[in-house]
């Protein structure tokens, strides 16, 4: 009886998960627990009609590409899920505002340099933060030019 109980409270944390992950998420943990690489999950996309590359897949789990509904289908076969959270997901996704311009240019650091979005995202505000203070240093020393010059 426990185990029933635990089962269906196990089904209901991974529904709530799926409820609030973004497809981006999605793909990267789908491939990982089942231990693939880009490649292989590649080939396995092959079996299905699918022809796509790994640095395709590595731009959809970065958020920087979304596959079409025809891939999408496929995925949901590829790793028995439904194709409804597949879609929730990408939903999730787009409604997180993982397509603003700060936000897809990180995904793209991301990208090409191959650092986690935690990291690029501590970069980007380190960056800009070190933007704002050389702003404040240079404007005070050109107010300190003016009021030195009378």
């Amino acid at each position: 009886m426990d185990n029933k109980k635990e089962n269906v409270e196990k089904d209901q944390r991974e529904e709530i998960k799926v409820v609030e992950e973004t497809l981006e998420e999605m793909l990267k943990r789908l491939r990982i627990s089942r231990k693939w690489s880009y490649i292989e999950l590649v080939q396995e996309l092959s079996k299905v009609g699918v022809m796509t590359d790994e640095k395709t897949v590595k731009k959809w789990e970065l958020g920087l590409e979304y596959p079409n509904l025809d891939v999408i289908y496929k995925l949901s076969d590829i790793y028995k899920i439904s194709s409804q959270d597949v879609i929730q997901a990408k939903n999730n996704s787009l409604n997180r505002g993982y397509n603003s311009v700060h936000t897809r240019f990180i995904k793209w650091m991301c990208y090409f340099t191959g650092a986690s979005m935690k990291v690029m995202n501590w970069l980007f505000y380190l960056i800009i933060a070190g933007g704002l203070i050389y702003a404040l240093w240079f404007f005070m020393d050109k107010v300190d030019f003016f009021f030195s010059a009378t």
